[in-house]
């Protein structure tokens, strides 16, 4: 075995937290439980009062830039979600799913 060569081995999968669990950040708003740091930092957008993006279009504002980006689809007046049944058209397909 060459000196470069680890010793061990695990997956990059292997939870690294005391007791093998996954780690948990937990909103403390509402106690909701995130396997990522990243996710816990969107969800807590959720609990503010703060909608830094607006929409140029309408002026509707929203606390997340995904959720803009998501509501400016329905601007473009493109609509290539289809329901089978009627053939109503949306524009998301969320919106679809609700139908």
């Amino acid at each position: 075995m060459s000196a470069t060569t680890p010793t061990t081995s695990f997956s990059p999968h292997t939870p690294l937290t005391p007791g093998g669990g996954r780690s948990k950040h937990t909103c403390t708003h509402c106690n909701q439980t995130f396997t990522r740091h990243h996710n816990l930092k969107s969800h807590l957008l959720t609990h503010s009062h703060e909608k830094p993006f607006p929409c140029q279009q309408c002026n509707a504002r929203f606390r997340r830039l995904h959720d803009l980006k998501r509501h400016s689809k329905l601007h473009t007046g493109e609509r290539p979600h289809m329901c089978e049944k009627c053939g109503r058209r949306f524009a998301r397909g969320d919106a679809l799913a609700r139908h």
